[in-house]
């Protein structure tokens, strides 16, 4: 097996407390660039979750990966993984997050767990369509193969996610450069006796790859997002998941992959993050890896954090209902602490 270091990641919340006792993930001996499982249900699980796609009679089916970035309910994934709701209204996205509880062999779910995705961002561009132009016509299309879904409100049976640090800029990617990808190959959902129990088998894994191509315009003129090619075997089901530098930080989307096969190495293609420059559009609240932009409560000489939101409107909601003087104002927060500074 050639010699690499294996990864350490952790969720923003993880990292803001001690790294005693964190174990890296470490793949199959003598297959570095192949699948492995990876066993991490308080980890980095609580930061990437599976999404399915359910339909009106409310069956259930594995579609991709998708992570939490933000703690408001923000959500980064592949544009294809829910590309379904463009054409089939009859159907939308869901998140499975995690319980309060660790089960172990078949149990029952709470439906908590089953989080609709209200809606979802992408970011535009001119389509180049010579018949559209002459009707006079503006046609447009997805730019990257990425989207940020916004997850509805939680209930009692679910967990709280954590997030993934996100660079977004400042990472430039190599040829040589290792990388991971996580998500969720192995999608199984089965219907019990009653529509409120369900039993879901779900793997996460990962898999290593070396930076073989950089396509800033696209790996075709078909899909002109941006994208790191890696050698790689990233299966089904990882589409949507993040790909990570060695620093532990998400520079990439899982867009596509050509499984390996015997005697020829796989090839899997990421979105880039860092060229991907208008991320900013909808994901206002990204900033620097481990922070967010965001509306923060303060007290009255504004050098105590009491609470953070996505919103103004939240913010001064639940100042109002502290009982004692506050400011609302916009700040970047540390996320996991009640570190804070001002927006640049």
């Amino acid at each position: 097996m050639e010699k690499f270091e294996p990864f350490i990641i952790a969720t923003n919340e993880a990292s803001a407390k001690l790294r005693e006792g964190r174990l890296p993930l470490v793949p199959e001996w003598g297959n570095p660039f192949s699948p492995f499982r990876i066993q991490d249900p308080f980890g980095i699980r609580n930061a990437i979750v599976p999404v399915f796609r359910e339909d009106t009679a409310g069956r259930l089916y594995g579609s991709g990966t998708a992570f939490n970035i933000d703690g408001f309910g923000s959500f980064l994934t592949a544009h294809h993984v829910v590309d379904f709701t463009g054409s089939e209204l009859q159907s939308r996205p869901v998140l499975f997050l995690g319980m309060h509880a660790l089960g172990y062999g078949k149990t029952s779910i709470p439906p908590d767990c089953f989080v609709p995705v209200e809606g979802f961002n992408v970011v535009t561009m001119d389509a180049v369509d010579p018949m559209a132009a002459l009707r006079g016509e503006a046609e447009r299309k997805v730019a990257f193969d990425l989207a940020v879904l916004k997850a509805s409100p939680l209930g009692k049976g679910v967990r709280p996610p954590q997030t993934l640090a996100v660079r977004k800029d400042g990472w430039q990617p190599s040829i040589g450069d290792v990388v991971l990808a996580v998500g969720f190959p192995e999608l199984d959902l089965s219907e019990l006796d009653t529509p409120q129990r369900l039993l879901l088998s779900e793997g996460m894994f990962g898999a290593y790859g070396r930076i073989v191509a950089v396509h800033p315009h696209g790996a075709s003129t078909s899909n002109p997002s941006p994208v790191i090619e890696v050698e790689s075997d990233w299966p089904p089901g990882m589409s949507g998941g993040p790909v990570f530098n060695r620093d532990g930080e998400v520079i990439g989307i899982v867009s596509r992959s050509i499984r390996a096969e015997p005697g020829i190495p796989g090839t899997g293609y990421a979105v880039d993050l860092g060229m991907s420059h208008r991320i900013e559009s909808f994901a206002p609240t990204l900033d620097a890896p481990g922070w967010r932009l965001c509306w923060g409560v303060f007290s009255e000489d504004e050098t105590r954090l009491i609470s953070v939101h996505a919103s103004s409107e939240d913010a001064v909601s639940v100042g109002n209902s502290l009982g004692h003087p506050f400011k609302v104002k916009k700040t970047m927060n540390r996320i996991g602490t009640d570190d804070f500074m001002a927006p640049a």
